[in-house]
């Protein structure tokens, strides 16, 4: 829990603690390489991507970035080492995350990786996943779409 003062550090763009809370629950983003951008679903221009850090797999620009409209924008490139190292290892933990918004039918993005978030918040389903105990990895059947009463 974060008290009164790191709350308002939190929203300060100033201080290092809003930059932890925005990496924390947006995901990290990482610059394009000199030359490259693209523009997002409202029409702004970018040049930093959001990653996919579950996707250990990830080798170029376009398998580790999400939200990019027209991914034919961003270099096919191989990635940096460095960033290929921030990725969550496919053997660690099962790890489940939201922030993303993602549509369409729920699917693991991993063998230990699952976003849960389907836009309930707005006109899309409640996502859980039915763990069991020890599991290492995630089982596609095990993942339940909740229709939201309205």
């Amino acid at each position: 829990m974060l008290s009164d003062e790191q709350l308002i550090r939190a929203a300060d763009p100033a201080a290092e603690l809003f930059h932890l809370a925005e990496e924390i629950t947006k995901g990290p983003e990482h610059r394009l390489p000199d030359g490259f951008s693209f523009r997002d679903k409202d029409g702004t221009h970018r040049d930093h991507v959001r990653l996919q850090w579950w996707n250990a797999d990830a080798r170029s620009w376009r398998d580790i970035a999400i939200s990019v409209p027209v991914l034919a924008d961003l270099p096919d490139a191989p990635l940096p080492g460095s960033l290929v190292a921030q990725t969550y290892p496919a053997h660690e933990r099962p790890v489940f995350f939201g922030h993303y918004w993602l549509n369409g039918d729920p699917v693991l993005q991993g063998p230990n990786a699952l976003c849960l978030d389907y836009s309930a918040g707005k006109d899309g389903p409640l996502v859980t996943y039915e763990l069991h105990p020890g599991e290492m990895m995630l089982s596609p059947d095990r993942v339940w779409v909740h229709a939201i009463p309205v």
